[in-house]
């Protein structure tokens, strides 16, 4: 009997979160692990407690992928309160099945709703464009709604190409629409340069 192949957790969850990155959330399956790593089904129960906390593990890690993402385009960033915009937009485009995991999920139901909370983006607002909390707020939330439907716009492919600059000058756009119906002055913002 030839010598059995030995995973380690941190190739099982390598090979879960290569397999949602390719095929997404829904084709996460012990079989589909198991194939992925070109063994059994035996390892990923012997790491893993089961297929919830593979999940689990994959969606924490896609999370630090899309946190490190974020904090690499933050570093030197003039408008950071829209550079966490584009960086959530170009994450829906770039890794559309992650963004799916991430992000189209019923996570109130799972527990994890504050996991994903964004709200620390206020403060940059606020700083930023030099406005009280409550008016950061406001800009915030109503440009993140626009972001968040055009992001899963792009994630879904609904939308099936968009250049960057085109995204830039949507998110531009509604964040100044937004700044205006609340009274708001923004300092000028290049639609088209790196933000």
């Amino acid at each position: 009997m030839p010598p059995s192949v030995r995973f380690s957790r941190e190739a099982v969850l390598n090979a879960a979160y290569q397999l949602i990155q390719r095929e997404g959330p829904a084709a996460l399956n012990a079989r589909a692990v198991a194939k992925e790593l070109g063994g059994s089904t035996q390892p990923i129960f012997r790491l893993f407690s089961g297929m919830e906390e593979l999940k689990q593990a994959v969606t924490e890690l896609a999370l630090t992928t899309w946190k490190d993402c974020l904090r690499e385009r933050l570093l030197g960033s003039a408008f950071p309160y829209l550079t966490i915009g584009m960086s959530f937009l170009l994450f829906a485009r770039d890794e559309p099945e992650l963004f799916k995991l991430l992000f189209l999920r019923d996570r109130v139901s799972d527990g994890s709703c504050t996991d994903y909370n964004v709200n620390w983006g206020i403060p940059l607002i606020e700083d930023s464009v030099k406005v009280d909390v409550e008016t950061a707020r406001k800009l915030y939330e109503r440009n993140w709604f626009f972001c968040q439907g055009l992001a899963v716009s792009i994630a879904t492919k609904y939308i099936p190409c968009m250049s960057e600059c085109t995204m830039r000058q949507l998110l531009v756009e509604s964040l100044q629409g937004v700044a205006l119906q609340l009274g708001v002055e923004l300092p000028t913002i290049d639609q088209c340069k790196d933000i």
